[in-house]
This record gives C-alpha cells, sequence and structure tokens, in this order.
C-alpha cells in the first residue's frame, strides 16, 4: 500500500512538473473537482494547449463544462400518471308499482275479514314488496260503491285498507313504510248505477314505491 501511494504522489509530481515546462496555468472560469487537477485555490490547471488537466481519476460523472467536456444531462423524471377515478356506480332506480285488488275478491259484503282467497293474492305481493333492495312507501288506499251513507263506508275502506296493511305485516313488510287511507266511495272508476260498476268501484289500491335489487 505504501508503494503504491509513492508511486500516485512520483506521477502527480512528474504530471506538475511537464505542466511547468508546458506553461500549465490557472483556469480563470472554475473550480477544480476530484476529476481535474487544481491550484492551491482549487482554480482548474490548464497546459499548454488551454485543455484542462485531469486526473487518473477523471470519469464522465466528473466533465465540466468550463472544460469544454460534454457534462451528462440530467434525464427529466416522467411525472407518474394520475390515478383514474372509477366510474360512480349508478344510481338505484326507483320504481313505482300500483296495483288495484278487487274488494269482492278480499272481503265480503260488509266485512274487512280477509278471504282465503284475497290471502293468496296479498301473499304474492308481500313476495314482490320483500324482494326490492330498498322500500320507500308502501300507500294503501280503500274505496267503496255509492251504497249506504258516506260516512260508513269511509269507515268500511279505512277498516279494509288497515286489514291489508297488517296482513301484508304479518308477512314481513315493514308497517314504517306502510300508510292506510280509507275514501269511501270518492274517486269512483266506473258508475254506481249499475252492478258491473259498482263491483269496480268496490277496491283496494296498493301503490309501492322503492328500488330494485341489482
Amino acid at each position: 500500500m505504501k508503494t503504491t501511494s509513492r508511486i500516485i504522489g512520483l506521477t502527480a509530481l512528474t504530471c506538475v512538473g511537464l505542466l511547468t515546462v508546458q506553461g500549465a496555468a490557472a483556469h480563470q472560469a472554475g473550480k477544480a473537482n476530484s476529476g481535474y487537477v487544481g491550484d492551491n485555490s482549487s482554480h482548474l490547471i490548464t497546459d499548454g494547449f488551454g485543455h484542462c488537466v485531469k486526473t487518473g481519476f477523471w470519469t464522465p460523472e466528473d466533465a465540466l463544462a468550463d472544460c469544454g467536456d460534454k457534462v451528462k444531462e440530467d434525464v427529466a423524471t416522467e411525472p407518474a400518471p394520475a390515478p383514474v377515478a372509477a366510474a360512480p356506480a349508478p344510481a338505484p332506480k326507483v320504481v313505482t308499482k300500483s296495483v288495484s285488488l278487487s274488494a269482492g275478491a278480499l272481503f265480503d259484503v260488509n266485512s274487512d275479514v280477509i278471504k282465503d282467497a284475497g290471502k293468496a293474492e296479498l301473499r304474492a305481493l308481500a313476495d314482490h314488496i320483500n324482494k326490492l333492495a330498498d322500500v320507500q312507501s308502501v300507500d294503501i288506499v280503500g274505496y267503496t260503491d255509492s251504497s249506504g251513507s258516506a260516512d260508513y263506508n269511509q269507515k268500511l275502506s279505512l277498516r279494509r285498507a288497515t286489514a291489508v296493511k297488517n296482513f301484508l305485516m304479518d308477512n314481513g313488510v315493514s308497517p314504517r313504510v306502510m300508510t292506510t287511507l280509507g275514501l269511501g266511495e270518492d274517486k269512483p272508476v266506473a258508475s254506481n248505477a249499475t252492478p258491473e260498476g259498482r263491483a269496480k268501484n268496490r277496491r283496494v289500491e296498493i301503490t309501492i314505491r322503492g328500488t330494485q335489487a341489482q
């Protein structure tokens, strides 16, 4: 190791001697780094031809523009692409379904007790409601024909709407989404002058609003 140091030292002295012979001068523009020979003030040393004197350790990484060497350019780093935002999921579609059930199929005359035939129809309706992803409302409105007093008909229509609500609740429909109303003989859909028309007016209308499962 000591021998190698002596050789490097002798080499450096030889270089300095040669520079002295060839008219070496300090470079006025730049400072030396580890790849170039500098004077006591670290100014670059140039040879008789005006070239910077390089040390034996010079690499392209040490290149200085002041010495006319091509400086390695920094490669610009491409910015990372911005993350692509995921498309928002489509909003659930709200659907509305209205069903009109004949009171004659659901109830006996002047009764608010649901018949067995009517129960099967209401179970199918409850199954449809329970399959919705979200139930917003179930509005149940009872109607009668014009036979009897208006007050009696209003109360009978409300009792029938309430009976339907209770049956749907027993079959899994939340009572929080259901409302009931009795309108009696109001808003007929047919003439009350005929038996056929009165039968159409005796009805329970159910309007369901909610979103379907995806």
